[in-house]
């Protein structure tokens, strides 16, 4: 090994070294990204929430992995038994179908809640309330801390609660309602932007037998929340509080599993910092060992010659071999096939017709001499009844074919 190439490995470990040293110490920045998984501890995951929430009803809670539609089909839609259905996502877009089966398991007495940073146009037009986007104007502080920015307020409509308010720093969800009928609706919660605008964020609606409830802000049962103290532990025991004493079917697929399966090999490998390490080492390994070990070469390129032409001497062959076999009669049958076989194929013309019918068509599509066709197809009459055709027949069938097909 050179010298050179010992200093560039040399300073290529250091690097490696250096590379490893900085990753393990570096502080790993939070993700905020509201995925609201069972199964993370993310910020605005929703691990907390499932292992504490078996405890707040009597029943047990179902966590259903499949979707709305297939919960339902098997069900009967006049006889569906009372539950509480529950989705805590960032946003709930159900198909139409399974929207209007959950729907009429409502009706019949089961309880709905969705808490969502946005709802499906659908729903919110059959329940005659309007969701929009509200926005507010304060300075925006890029560098601060996330707990230090501006943050919202969120408190209860209940009388005996209308004093407590819960503070969320910053201001997660700002879908809001704007107008819903008030006839078989009620306002059980607001929550108050930065700039003191107030707005409805927690929504019953009375749906024949059952109740719907809306909730614009699923960040209230996120791990953030419910590890940020017990006052934002309370707000969200007080939200649930709101449904039944009944069995609970959480909705999860999209949340746990649906999103999951579009993640690829490699993020599964930089998700873990012991795994991304290694890779990353694996590739600069690979890159440097191409780097020094990579030399130009010439390679001999072979000459390649073209296919030869044997055509003519496998006709000499073939016509040797039936020379020697002498079975004339064999060549002068084959020679037949051969030329009724083109003839069809030619001129389109049905070899089975009669003699005068055929000799008649192939002369006016032909353009040959009648004569010459009558003294082929004569030829081929005789062969063909003969047991044995002699080498004159042969040479003379051979010489009427190819005189027909001159010019051909």
């Amino acid at each position: 090994m050179s010298r050179a190439l010992k200093t560039y490995l040399l300073v290529f470990a250091v690097l490696i070294a250096v590379m490893i040293v900085i990753d393990q110490t570096r502080q790993k920045p939070l993700d905020w990204s509201p995925s609201y998984y069972l199964d993370e501890k993310k910020p605005l995951d929703l691990y907390v929430l499932n292992q504490e929430i078996d405890r707040l009803f009597d029943d047990s809670v179902v966590r259903y992995s499949k979707s709305p539609f297939e919960y339902f089909q098997h069900q009967d839609s006049l006889d569906t038994p009372k539950e509480t259905y529950l989705f805590i996502r960032e946003s709930v877009y159900i198909d139409k179908v399974s929207t209007n089966k959950i729907l009429n398991a409502v009706q019949q007495g089961s309880m709905l809640l969705i808490a969502s940073d946005g709802f499906d146009p659908y729903l919110t037009d059959t329940l005659q309330a309007i969701c929009e986007y509200v926005s507010y104007s304060l300075p925006v502080l890029f560098n601060s801390h996330i707990g230090d920015r501006p943050g919202m307020k969120l408190k209860f409509s209940r009388e005996e609660w209308d004093d407590d308010e819960y503070i969320y720093s910053p201001v997660f969800g700002q879908y809001a309602f704007v107008h819903a009928d008030t006839t078989f609706s009620t306002a059980l919660g607001y929550m108050t932007l930065p700039n003191e605008s107030e707005y409805i964020s927690f929504m019953e609606f009375r749906f024949g037998e059952g109740k719907i409830l809306l909730h614009n802000q699923p960040v209230a049962f996120s791990n953030y929340s419910l590890m940020s103290g017990e006052a934002l532990q309370e707000y969200a025991e007080r939200v649930l509080s709101y449904l039944p004493d009944q069995p609970v079917v959480w909705f999860v697929a999209s949340q746990q599993h649906n999103e999951r399966l579009q993640r690829s090999q490699l993020s599964v490998i930089f998700q873990y910092p012991a795994l991304r390490m290694t890779w990353l080492i694996f590739v600069y390994g690979l890159i440097g060992f191409i780097f020094f070990t990579a030399k130009r070469k010439q390679r001999v390129v072979p000459v390649i010659k073209p296919v030869k032409n044997t055509t003519v001497e496998f006709v000499q062959t073939i016509g040797n071999l039936y020379f020697q076999e002498g079975n004339t009669s064999d060549i002068a049958r084959k020679k037949i096939i051969y030329f009724l076989d083109r003839v069809r194929r030619t001129y389109n013309i049905d070899t089975q017709l009669t003699e005068n019918k055929l000799i008649k068509r192939l002369c006016l599509k032909s353009g040959k001499e009648e004569e010459l066709i009558k003294e082929i197809f004569s030829l081929i009459e005789k062969v063909n009844h003969q047991p044995q055709c002699s080498k004159q027949q042969l040479i003379q069938l051979g010489t009427l074919i190819d005189r027909f097909w001159e010019g051909s």
